[in-house]
């Protein structure tokens, strides 16, 4: 074969490639032949897999649709120490099964979900027999709600459930990213509460609308009880940039100026805020690897509560800016301030040397300032966490000062 026959050769090959090319641009019927025949090799197996394999059943047709099982565990250990006037007054160094859930979640034709939540552990002191055996196996419900969600700018929530104040308290558990959600949160935020919430938009502004009943009754799951104090909560979600959102709470809690409590005359009241009237102005920014997340905090009319009368007010604020390091590794710091209420956690898991049983101080001008890493194991599934928080303030109406410096480790994981 002569020179001359395979540059022939050659450039219709490349002429024929070229035309095959440009039909397959232009969405003509040129075809690149492949091989469909070859092994399609899978990604290997890692320990991140098994976060998966909690889904029981799944169907496409019926009215049971999906059933999946969901868990989480949170664990910590905190050493510290609270100074009262420079002498020891409050000294931890704790493990605590901070969280133990187990959730069913049901999906139903008609765009229907059922979600049931309960704590088998519940980090304040109480256990059950997954912790301490011959106790009962759970404390109580966490949630436990129906949602009907017929279309993306529409639903209607029933039940036990979260009620929506600040970001940092709205944010679950699983991805907060700090150990403890900051003082003036804990302070004011209540528990879950039994109610409904209907959810809508108005063009690029989002909006809840909640009623609610704040007592149980006596028994383990805290089912409602309907003798309770009731109240309303109002949310509204404002899109300002690609990157920036602001928000509105307000939640109102009917408890006669604070000289009653939320739960009224019913038998538990330990899902509800301790103040009549709370709100919060935050916002959320995202931009690459920076994150920031923000509230202003007020609220008045606090029911009585160790030194702190009935009727007082409260304001706060906290700033979250956190960093990814690496894909793995994430930097977290925290400031918040609050006017005065009680310290909340981590205090009180104290070692109780003053001799009394509740190691929380009825604080005012109260400063913490927390700075950690979260390492991501298997992202939010499963994450490491560490951080250092300090704090200082006064005991609320005196001029003793208060410092408190901790040390704080967390694994947390959930499927």
């Amino acid at each position: 074969m002569t020179t001359t026959t395979i540059q022939k050769l050659l450039a219709s090959a490349g002429t024929a490639a070229a035309f095959a090319a440009s039909s397959l641009v232009a969405g003509d019927y040129g075809k690149a032949v492949i091989d469909d025949k070859m092994p399609i090799e899978s990604a290997p197996w890692t320990l991140c897999d098994v976060f998966d394999y909690n889904t029981l059943y799944e169907s496409d047709s019926g009215f049971i649709r999906g059933i999946s099982v969901h868990g989480r565990y949170h664990g910590q250990y905190i050493t510290g120490q609270e100074e009262i006037n420079g002498v020891t007054n409050n000294g931890y160094h704790n493990w605590a099964h901070r969280r133990v859930r187990l959730a069913l979640e049901v999906e139903m034709a008609n765009n229907l979900t059922f979600f049931a939540e309960a704590n088998i552990a519940d980090g304040t002191g109480s256990s059950t027999g997954l912790v301490n055996p011959g106790d009962p196996f759970f404390n109580d419900f966490q949630d436990f709600y129906i949602k009907w969600e017929p279309t993306d700018a529409y639903f209607l929530k029933i039940g036990k459930q979260k009620q929506h104040l600040t970001r940092e308290d709205i944010e679950s558990s699983k991805r907060i990213k700090t150990v403890e959600r900051s003082a003036i949160v804990n302070e004011v935020a209540g528990a879950r509460p039994w109610g409904v919430v209907f959810g809508f938009e108005t063009g690029e502004l989002s909006h809840e609308i909640g009623g609610w009943i704040y007592g149980a009754q006596a028994d383990s799951p805290l089912w409602v009880d309907t003798r309770a104090n009731a109240g309303f909560s109002y949310n509204l979600e404002v899109p300002v940039s690609d990157s920036t959102t602001v928000f509105f709470d307000y939640v109102f809690v009917d408890n006669d100026g604070g000289a009653d409590t939320a739960q009224g005359p019913a038998a538990n009241g330990t899902v509800g805020s301790a103040y009549e009237h709370s709100l919060a102005l935050g916002a959320e920014y995202e931009s690459g690897r920076f994150e920031l997340m923000t509230d202003l905090v007020y609220a008045a009319n606090r029911t009585s509560s160790g030194g702190i009368p009935a009727g007082d007010d409260t304001w706060g604020f906290y700033v979250i800016p956190s960093y990814d390091i690496t894909e793995k590794l994430e930097a977290v710091f925290r400031y918040a301030y609050m006017a005065q209420g009680r310290e909340q956690r981590t205090q009180r898991f104290g070692d109780d040397l003053d001799g009394d049983l509740d190691a929380r101080q009825s604080v005012e001008n109260y400063h913490t300032f927390y700075a950690g890493l979260q390492y991501f194991i298997c992202g939010d599934n499963l994450k490491l966490m560490a951080g250092y928080e300090y704090a200082t303030g006064e005991i609320f109406g005196t001029n003793n000062d208060l410092n408190n410096g901790q040390w704080q480790f967390a694994v947390r994981t959930y499927f």
